[in-house]
This record gives structure tokens, sequence and C-alpha cells, in this order.
């Protein structure tokens, strides 16, 4: 009795039919994604059931993604392993991944129509996101064409290119949605840490001194945030190494040459977590075990400005902690280069734009960290989401946005939203109800709201509640009554609701 082989079918005819409704299914998907080219980009009235299906779109869109990824995998691993190229694997892969791109697409579309996105960004989504549904779907139809003649369809050049190229297809895709959540730069800025380029020619050690190029190079990483020209906390300034000579607030010095215990700078570096005096702060990242060594060892030693890094690696008590820092001092560097030249390219870039939209952009120096703030020129010009989205490329910078008296609705919550290192935000005087503020739910950074002179509906303020880290809002004139901020207050007692006004702006 002869063994039958494990890729026979014992029923030619079902073989046959599945094959036909492999081909049929597949090219019907694509028609219908495809011609969501041909459907409006805007509608007056969206059906309830088409914005909650749209609402879908985050959630169905990974089914796709991880399918049709896998399936590559599959492809080229079967190479070796021809298990992972089993027709039932790759066919059942394949089908899911059309009907799930067919769900994302439709879905993605909905979303689009619903929330009247805008915007050269979103229309790339969105026909990205066709592009690739119909990929998915063509590049099914082929492999079960080819499964009908040869059982080694997985294998076929045509086969792998196509899907080669819906997976580059997806990769763009995936872009430009990562770049509308979490701005332009949320793939290629972490490339830009790896492969930093050349942009910092590197000194030769010879010419290396301690404290130019490695002390302040710390000290630019982990405390210049709170002690630059803009913010000096505890009117400490670090900037230089005569600064670093002088006494802050306190009235106690932070670098005593030669004397390390009562240089304020390590006093503070090395009191208790728990601490109010600690520096940095709980939650920023400290100095590192070896960083604490070498900029001890800097201080015993006369914590000179000129002295050459040769020096201390022919000294043996420091010269393997300072080995082990000059690599990631030299990558510090890059990055805090780069850092500038593209915060310098923000800053012109937002000039310009601040004059086209009649608004004031400038640096925000009450903000930790490179960030600049919004707001509107009095009398305000008109400022609504059109004018919102020219900003949309440089939302992570913004610290601080201030739309008093704008032409705003919780519409553009959901955009604003996105600036993901926002703290305040002022909106008062607008159109807002407060049926936006779920957006701000995972919102990480928001400490300030002011919605006073709002429309704002009482039971839409009890999303206040969920949005983590808020810790002050201003609600004089809306309709929300007192007792309901008691209860509110109840509830999250860390936020202090302020019946009165407020500033436009901080």
């Amino acid at each position: 009795m002869t063994r039958s082989n494990f890729n026979d079918s014992p029923n030619t005819g079902k073989t046959k039919s599945s094959g036909i409704w492999g081909i049929i299914l597949p090219l019907l998907l694509a028609s219908l994604i495809l011609g969501l080219t041909f459907l409006p980009t805007s509608l007056r009235d969206v059906s309830s059931v088409l914005v909650l299906a749209g609402r879908f779109h985050p959630l169905i869109l990974h089914f796709p993604i991880v399918i049709i990824m896998l399936t590559a995998v599959f492809v080229v691993i079967g190479r070796y392993q021809p298990v992972f190229i089993h027709p039932l694997l790759v066919q059942g892969l394949l089908i899911m991944g059309c009907l799930t791109a067919f769900g994302a697409a439709f879905a993605g579309y909905f979303l689009f129509i619903s929330e009247n996105y805008t915007g050269d960004t979103v229309y790339n989504h969105l026909y990205g996101g066709i592009l690739t549904g119909v990929g998915i779907c063509l590049t099914t139809t082929y492999y079960f064409y080819q499964k009908q003649n040869t059982p080694h369809a997985a294998k076929n050049p045509v086969f792998v290119g196509l899907l080669l190229l819906t997976n580059g297809a997806l990769a763009y895709t995936s872009h430009i949605g990562g770049s509308l959540t979490h701005g332009q730069d949320f793939l290629t800025e972490p490339l830009s840490r790896l492969f930093p380029g050349s942009e910092v020619p590197l000194k030769p050690r010879e010419e290396l001194l301690v404290y130019e190029d490695v002390i302040h190079t710390i000290l630019d990483s982990k405390c210049l945030n709170c002690h630059n020209d803009n913010k000096t906390k505890g009117d400490l300034l670090m900037t230089t190494h005569d600064q670093l000579l002088k006494a802050g607030k306190s009235g106690k010095i932070a670098l005593i040459p030669g004397n390390p215990l009562e240089s304020e700078l390590l006093v503070r570096v090395h009191l208790p977590v728990s601490d109010d005096e600690r520096m940095p702060p709980e939650g920023k990242p400290g100095l590192s075990e070896e960083e604490i060594q070498l900029i001890t060892y800097w201080i015993e030693n006369g914590a000179e400005k000129e002295l050459p890094i040769m020096q201390l690696l022919n000294d043996p008590t420091i010269a393997p902690t300072l080995q082990a820092l000059l690599p990631k001092v030299q990558q510090a560097q890059q990055r805090l280069s780069l850092e500038k030249e593209a915060f310098e390219e923000v800053a012109a870039d937002l000039e310009k734009l601040a004059l086209k939209l009649s608004v004031q952009i400038e640096q925000d120096t009450e903000a930790e960290g490179s960030f600049f703030r919004l707001r509107m020129n009095f009398p305000p010009k008109r400022f609504s989401n059109a004018e919102l989205l020219e900003l949309e490329p440089y939302f992570p910078y913004f610290s601080s946005v201030s739309l008093a008296s704008a032409d705003v609705s919780d519409d553009e919550l959901f955009f604003i939203a996105k600036m993901a290192n926002l703290q305040k935000l002022f909106v008062q005087k607008t159109r807002i109800d407060g049926s936006g503020l779920p957006y701000f739910h995972t919102h990480q950074k928001l400490e300030t709201l002011n919605i006073s002179f709002t429309p704002l509906v009482p039971g839409n303020i009890f999303h206040l509640l969920d949005i983590p880290q808020l810790k002050e809002v201003y609600i004089f004139g809306t309709p929300v009554k007192l007792d309901i901020i008691e209860a509110l207050q109840t509830y999250r007692p860390d936020i202090t609701f302020h019946i009165e006004e407020g500033p436009l702006f901080q």
C-alpha cells in the first residue's frame, strides 16, 4: 500500500472549487476596496452606525498588518523549512489577510469621512491603505491561480515579488499612520539616533578636554533643561564653567574645586529619592555611577576647565571609568547636536508660519526642554481646523497652546490632543462643549486647562476625571453648577478647579 502525498487532495472537485473561490473572492474584495477612491471624501451628515464602524479602524488594521508580514516571513523561512509554506497555512493567512484588509480599509474610510480629516498626510494614508488592501487581494489571487498549476505556488518568484511589494506599501502606509498619531518623525527619529551620521566631527582624543568634552556634555544631557539661560531653577545656571562656581538661590555653590563633599551639585545628587531637594527630581534621568565617579574625581583634583583627557587616561584609578564613558558621551554629543539643529530648523519654519497664520509662536521658557508656545494675536484673526492642521508637522514641539476666542470646537480637540508634549491648553471663549475631552484620556502631559466661558455641557465635564496628569482647570462662566464641581473634586482631589476666568496664557 503506497503512502499518499500530503499535498494531494482526495476530492479534486472540491480542490478546484476552492481554487476558483480563492481567485474570485480576493478579486471581488480588491474591486470593492479600489472603489473607495470613487466615493466622496466628505459628507454633510454621517450615520452614527458608520461613525461607530470608523472608530474600529485602529483596532482592525492590526490584523492585516500582522498577517501579511507573517506571510512574508513564512515564505522566506519556507525556502529552508517547507512546513512554513504548507498550502493550507499560506491559503489561510492570505484569505484572512484579504478579509481583514477589506474591513480595515472600509473602517478607515468611515473614520475619514465622519471625523472631517483634512491635509495631505491624511489623504496619503487613505490611498496608501487602499493600495495595500488591493495589493493583498491581488497577491492572494495570484497565489490561488498558481496553486491550480503547481504545488509550489509559494515559491513562485512573481508571487514572492507581489508579496514583498505589498509589504512595502504596508510599511509606507503604517509610517503615514504613525505620523498622523505621533508626529512625522515617529519612525525616522529613532533611526537618526542609531545612525547619526557625521554632523559632529569627533575630535582626536589628544585634543579632548575633561570639562568641555565630557563633563559639560553630561550636564547638558541631565541638568541643563532646568538650569539654562531661559530657565534657571533655583537661580542656578550650569551652562558654563564659571556659572558652576557661583551660588544659586540656596546660597550654596554648585562646584567647589578640591571639595566634592561640599559641592552642592554632588550633595543634591546623593540625597534620597524621596527628598524634595534631590537632583534631578523623581521621574527624570539622573547621573549614572560612572558619571558621578568622574565628576567626583574631577572636582577632587581641582575641577580645572582646561584639564586634558589624556591626563586622566594615564591615571589607573579613573581611566577604566572614563574609557567606559567616552563612547556614551560621544553619542550624547551627536544627539544633542542633532536636536539643536532640528530645533533651529523648526524655529525658523514656525516663525514663517506664525506670520502666515497671524499668531504668536515663541520658545516656551517655562517648559523643561526645547518647546514652543502658541497664542492668538488680539484682536484674533480666523483660526480653526485648517489653520491648526498647517501646524500638524510641528505638534511634538508645542508645550503650551492658547486659542482663546478662536473659532475652535470639540472637533479641533482631536488634533490638539496629538500634541504629545502639551502641558497647558487655554481655550476659553470658544465653541467647546466638552464632547472632545475624551481625546485627552491617554494624554500624559496635559496639566492645565482653561475652558472658561464655553458652552460646556455639564455631563461632559466628567471626562476631566480621566485625564491622568491634569492638575488645574479654570471653569468660570460655564453652565456647570457648583455641586458638580464639588463632586469632581471628591473624585479627583489632585485637580484644582478655579471658579474664575483664569489666564489667557502662561
